[in-house]
């Protein structure tokens, strides 16, 4: 075959001139009779190219913008084009995604479609799009691609996976510029190997920052191995994937099954790994098994040890005796019940014998009012004061 015949060269067809859309055929010139095909192809005339559809097979495809940089350079079993040639069909899609010159996702489908001269990118079945710069990796069964946007928009069953994080959701948006991912509907992410839960209808996930922000009502479950221990309830929630932490606000609902304990307040940093929590503002704890609740300004809770410790305006109160408590700073064992609590203390019994006790030291329990009132640093003695019937 001459070496100058057209078949041996690489052949450009353009999908839109004003935009300079560029078509590289550099796949199924394999054989001479099907190049035969695809030069007759692109040797007809304009007018004959609007009434018949061109038909590409092992072919690659590419685009770039007004400035000339590549967009996206994707290879295809079949390329069937409309008579206009601004949309085409594809077969067994693989290629990349690009952005500023560098591959942002590297995107295989059974099907897809080329649309709007380009400016589109559908992909659909079996679609998977991997982010090689965070190894965050998108599953779908059917994905838009939006390059002027740099927004992939992802339809049917969203899947997400990273070393950090499972999650699905119905739907999702990803921002290639800004590696971000959002959620919606029915969602359900894991973490930890699996030890970590959590449920909402949406949540944005910074993947380079390793953080997950979600402004709506959502459930957090903390495992250990199959047995649920830790599960919170807040309206907002943001966990940090690399310190092992959820900042949670507004409403929240702490429950800790072993020890029994829940905790309210309207702010706490949880420490998932660990079962450390603790408030910066007034926090609640409720021993719902011996309806114990203690209350303070500050509150630091370690489940790991069964250990809690509240500091200001520290209030004690065990439902079934009828007692109360008041100190500065109070430390709770909740395995053994016992207190030991420091500073202006008053232990107030309404069970017979009533009685009133101030002093700056009590240790003892609450649950059978076994109280010990001392003032251990200074020579004063005890005010006790005693209600007769």
């Amino acid at each position: 075959m001459n070496q100058h015949h057209p078949l041996k060269q690489k052949h450009y067809l353009p999908l839109n001139c004003l935009k300079g859309v560029i078509l590289v055929l550099l796949l199924g010139l394999v054989a001479c009779q099907s190049g035969k095909q695809q030069s007759q192809t692109l040797e007809t005339s304009g007018e004959t190219r609007e009434e018949t559809n061109l038909k590409l097979q092992n072919a690659t495809l590419e685009q770039s913008n007004a400035k000339g940089e590549l967009l996206w350079k994707i290879q295809v079993d079949e390329a069937q084009y409309s008579p206009d040639r601004k949309k085409a069909n594809l077969t067994a899609v693989k290629g990349n995604i690009l952005q500023d010159g560098e591959v942002v996702l590297r995107v295989k489908s059974d099907y897809g479609v080329i649309d709007r001269d380009g400016a589109e990118i559908f992909l659909r079945e079996n679609v998977v799009a991997v982010d090689p710069r965070n190894e965050a990796v998108l599953r779908s069964e059917e994905v838009q691609w939006q390059p002027e946007a740099s927004l992939l928009t992802i339809r049917k069953n969203v899947r997400g996976s990273h070393p950090q994080l499972e999650a699905s959701a119905e739907e999702g948006k990803y921002n290639t510029r800004e590696q971000t991912l959002e959620l919606t509907g029915k969602i359900e992410a894991t973490s930890e190997e699996k030890q970590l839960q959590l449920k909402t209808e949406h949540l944005i996930w910074e993947v380079p920052k390793q953080t997950i922000i979600g402004d709506r009502l959502l459930t957090l479950i903390k495992f250990q191995d199959k047995t649920i221990t830790d599960r919170l309830v807040a309206k907002q929630a943001r966990v940090l994937l690399d310190k092992k932490q959820v900042i949670v606000k507004e409403n929240i609902e702490y429950k800790s099954l072993k020890p029994p304990l829940q905790v309210a307040t309207n702010e706490i940093v949880w420490h998932y790994q660990t079962r450390q929590v603790y408030a910066s503002k007034p926090v609640q704890l409720i021993q719902y098994e011996q309806n114990i609740t203690l209350t303070g300004n500050q509150g630091h809770v370690n489940l790991a040890d069964n250990m809690a410790y509240l500091q200001g305006g520290v209030q004690g109160i065990s439902q079934a005796n009828d007692s109360k408590l008041y100190s500065n700073n109070l430390t709770w064992n909740m395995v053994a019940q016992t207190i030991e609590a420091y500073g202006n203390v008053i232990y107030e019994q309404n069970q017979n014998p009533k009685l009133n006790l101030t002093g700056e030291k009590a240790v003892g329990t609450l649950v059978d009012n076994n109280i010990v009132v001392t003032n251990s640093d200074r020579q004063e003695r005890v005010v006790t004061e005693i209600f007769p019937e």
